[in-house]
């Protein structure tokens, strides 16, 4: 079996390391039974197809389906993706990351803010547009909204006889208002699993197609997942990497208050995967209640930070402020640019030690520093590695989380599926929307 291409180092999570802070060996122990059920739980919500994430890169006929479609699109320069959320974060995250040879991709519908999209759309050439709107309902009011202002734009340039050609609607396959709408007008449509939630959506069409159009392959990225997926399915909870991830924030939260997880990848590749781990990760674990319908109001508040940026914007607090939280780094072995700093520096005397050096050492050194800090002071850190940013440790790093996520719902005993605290504020804003 292939190895998964994240590996977890959490040497300063440990009390060695960090003392007080950081769990003992003992908690880990006491916890591997609850481990075990948890795994357990997992892989049956997976089997009995209650949840279908686990499954996605094994999925050939979507992936031939995305193909196929992206392929029929080629023709276009540009994909404009409307989406939010589980929509919208996960294929902004792989594109920010990885490099394509196909159309750009740029994104709306995360938000409703008019002079964002006007000036969006002011600099658009509709004719040479594909429009991809995702919404598994078709009733979500920020990509709805904004897809029926671009639709009036695509229309007023290319006819409405045309308007559809420009158009790919991945939604429910049977019902929903963008389903009726797509067989309406005509459009080409793709599918939201319905077992697949939309946080954990990224390895279905939802995501994948827009990475299909920008060039990105797609295969490699489901392969990276199959590996860590694979990984997880064949090896005991106490070995495996996002299961160890899972438990050592569990404990760091229920034994020693630290409710608070900083995710801080060194690369600016890497910079939206943290906007995707805020989401699945905050809105998968804070709950009100249990599955026993006990309150318990549990929760891990998930930061998205970037090193080396915010050494000098966070770090500050992380080092000297309340020790309420966990810092995650991830770690990239190689960076494809050699660039280095000139050797002439060495005329300058206090910068002369960087004469001719890497500037991936320098970026490197920067997170073993910043990790070093954190342990002095007894903040536990841990650190994810992937050998280099591209499709299939991206495609790693996807499954690495969405199992983390899934087994940290499982210790909490928590459903890490629903999300009942965006549902009561969109049925508010509603009620605002309707009483004009």
């Amino acid at each position: 079996m292939p190895k998964p291409l994240v590996s977890y180092d959490a040497t300063n999570m440990m009390a060695k390391a960090v003392g007080r802070s950081g769990a003992r060996p003992q908690e880990l122990r006491k916890l591997s039974k609850k481990l075990n059920a948890a795994k357990k739980a997992v892989l049956k919500l997976s089997k009995t197809k209650s949840q279908g994430w686990l499954a996605l890169p094994d999925d050939e006929a979507m992936v031939k389906r995305i193909k196929a479609m992206a392929a029929k699109k080629r023709r276009f320069t540009t994909c404009l993706v409307i989406g939010i959320g589980g929509s919208d974060l996960g294929a902004r995250a792989l594109y920010h990351a990885l490099d394509g040879n196909g159309m750009d991709l740029v994104f709306a519908g995360a938000n409703t803010d008019p002079d964002e999209l006007a000036c969006l759309m002011s600099c658009m050439d509709w004719k040479r547009t594909l429009v991809n709107v995702i919404s598994k309902s078709g009733d979500t009011v920020e990509p709805m909204a904004t897809f029926l202002i671009v639709r009036d734009a695509l229309i007023h340039a290319v006819g409405k006889a045309r308007h559809a050609e420009h158009v790919v609607a991945t939604t429910d396959a049977k019902s929903g208002s963008l389903r009726a709408m797509a067989k309406r007008e005509g459009y080409d449509t793709l599918v939201v699993p319905n077992n697949v939630g939309g946080r954990f959506s990224v390895l279905s069409d939802v995501g994948l197609f827009p990475l299909a159009c920008s060039g990105v392959n797609i295969s490699k990225i489901l392969d990276g997942a199959r590996r860590e997926r694979d990984a997880f399915m064949k090896e005991r909870p106490n070995v495996n990497s996002p299961t160890i991830f899972a438990a050592l924030n569990f404990l760091a939260s229920v034994k020693r208050g630290q409710h608070i997880d900083v995710l801080m990848p060194y690369a600016e590749s890497l910079r939206q995967f943290g906007f995707w781990y805020r989401q699945i990760w905050a809105e998968s674990l804070g709950k009100r209640k249990d599955r026993k319908e006990r309150m318990k109001n549990v929760g891990l508040t998930p930061i998205a930070a970037l090193g080396a940026t915010d050494q000098h914007s966070q770090i500050q607090l992380y080092n000297e402020g309340p020790n309420d939280k966990t810092v995650t780094f991830i770690h990239v072995g190689s960076f494809s640019s050699g660039l280095r700093i000139p050797v002439s520096v060495k005329d300058i005397p206090k910068l002369s030690y960087l004469s001719g050096m890497k500037l991936e050492r320098v970026i490197h050194a920067e997170e073993q520093g910043t990790a070093e800090a954190l342990r002095k002071s007894h903040r536990p850190n841990g650190t994810l590695v992937i050998p280099t940013v591209s499709p299939e440790s991206m495609g790693s790093l996807i499954m690495f989380f969405e199992i983390a996520t899934a087994m940290s719902g499982e210790l909490f005993n928590i459903n890490a599926y629903d999300q009942p605290g965006v549902e009561s504020g969109k049925r508010a804003m509603k009620r605002f929307l309707l009483s004009r």
